[in-house]
Order: structure tokens, then sequence, then C-alpha cells
């Protein structure tokens, strides 16, 4: 839910701006405010709604197409016997 007045706001649920942002824990100083509308009550600043949106889908995005795996920097093969083992006479 789009909160961008005083109206909405009481229509919300929320008493004051003083309550916290659920992102980075700021007050709710000014609009436009974000309500989720899942089971828990949540209100976000605008900018903090798309940052958490963009969040999920960049971890749903690596999730479903992870990246290709690196090669190796350094390879650990076995030494090679007859190059080690000079027989000094």
């Amino acid at each position: 839910m789009l909160i961008v007045n005083d109206e909405h706001r009481l229509r919300a649920g929320i008493k004051s701006l003083s309550k916290r942002c659920s992102y980075c824990s700021k007050p709710l100083k000014e609009y436009p405010l974000i309500m989720n509308d899942d089971a828990g009550f949540h209100v976000f600043h605008a900018a903090c709604a798309a940052a958490l949106a963009i969040d999920i889908q960049v971890d749903l995005c690596m999730f479903f197409n992870p990246p290709a795996l690196c090669p190796p920097l350094f390879v650990l093969t076995p030494p090679d016997e007859a190059g080690l083992c000079e027989k000094k006479e």
C-alpha cells in the first residue's frame, strides 16, 4: 500500500510518523511510505522498499541462475619422482 499523506497513514493504522522503518530502522518522518500486505505489519520508506525489492530479485536470480565456477588458481599435482631423485655418484 502506498501512503502519501496523513489521511492514508491514519487509514493504514499508523498513528504517528515516529514508527521506525522495518528495513533501515530510521523514523518514518516523510512521505511517501510503503506498507506491506503480508501477515506482519511492516512500513518502509519508498527508497527502502525499492532496495528490499531489488535485494530479493538479485537473491532469486542468483538462486535460479548460479554463476559459473571459476577455474582454480592453483593446481596441486604430485611431484614427478624421476625428476626429484637424481642419483649422485
